[in-house]
């Protein structure tokens, strides 16, 4: 079942090169599971009840994540980084967190990660929390030992190159373009991203199509869809909806319309 919307927050002017979107999750009840579906980006979500404030990172995956609605409760807070925009803030490759969620203390450190988590309880607001979080990701950015691989810049020209062209080059013409091997650019993918090149352009390619079957409405073509994302036919469009959400273009549209 879908969610309720969300509510959208605006970024601080100097993290938006490195944020994607903002967002209160869930304001209300719902009866149905929280549903996260795989872009290639980080997210940090703060949860807040009147006992707790814990604060996790959820990592690049390559599936579906679904999420209980008691997992998820009324005004929980969602930072979603940019392709790319996540690894100066966790002083680790993203490849380390990929499939994963780690905690604020295991990825700040104890101290940091409770201190963080205080002043969190402490806003009386969504935007309150919004703007402590904030802060916090600056005072990282500008550490002396701040995450950043030499092949950043790569990496990014990397995911500009995946995204913007209208046929999505092989990771073989990709390296090519960049002037590096194959195998540097996937190692500075995992670095940067989480996930390497090919994977990386499969969600790219499953989210165009996935993007073109809202356009389309209730009745999709998928044989249209599948050639207009790239995909070689039909059959693989499929085969990706079944690896990547576990269900069939079919059954995906009947769920998000229930």
């Amino acid at each position: 079942m879908a969610a309720p919307p969300d509510t959208a927050l605006a970024p601080r002017a100097d993290l938006s090169r490195f944020i994607q979107r903002v967002r209160v999750l869930w304001r209300g009840p719902s009866p149905g599971d929280y549903v996260r579906v795989p872009d290639g980006t980080v997210e940090l979500v703060v949860r807040v009840t009147p006992t707790t404030c814990d604060v996790h990172a959820l990592g690049p995956r390559e599936q579906v994540l679904r999420k209980a609605p008691s997992e998820v409760p009324p005004d929980t807070l969602g930072i979603q980084f940019k392709p790319g925009g996540a690894y100066p803030f966790f002083g680790l490759p993203m490849s380390e967190l990929a499939h994963r969620s780690l905690s604020i203390d295991t990825l700040w450190g104890k101290a940091d990660g409770a201190r963080l988590r205080a002043a969190l309880a402490e806003a009386p607001t969504s935007q309150a929390r919004l703007r402590t979080l904030e802060a916090a990701l600056v005072d990282r950015l500008h550490r002396d030992d701040v995450f950043e691989p030499a092949a950043a810049y790569l990496v990014r020209r990397g995911i500009r190159l995946l995204t913007g062209a209208v046929e999505i080059p092989r990771v073989a013409d990709l390296a090519r373009t960049l002037g590096v091997s194959e195998r540097h650019l996937r190692r500075a993918f995992d670095d940067v991203l989480g996930m390497g090149p090919k994977s990386y352009a499969r969600l790219v390619r499953f989210q165009r199509a996935l993007q073109a079957s809202t356009v389309q409405g209730a009745r999709p073509d998928w044989g249209s869809i599948a050639a207009g994302a790239g995909y070689y036919d039909q059959a693989h469009l499929i085969a990706d909806f079944r690896a990547v959400l576990g269900t069939t273009p079919g059954a995906w549209m009947r769920a998000r319309a229930a």
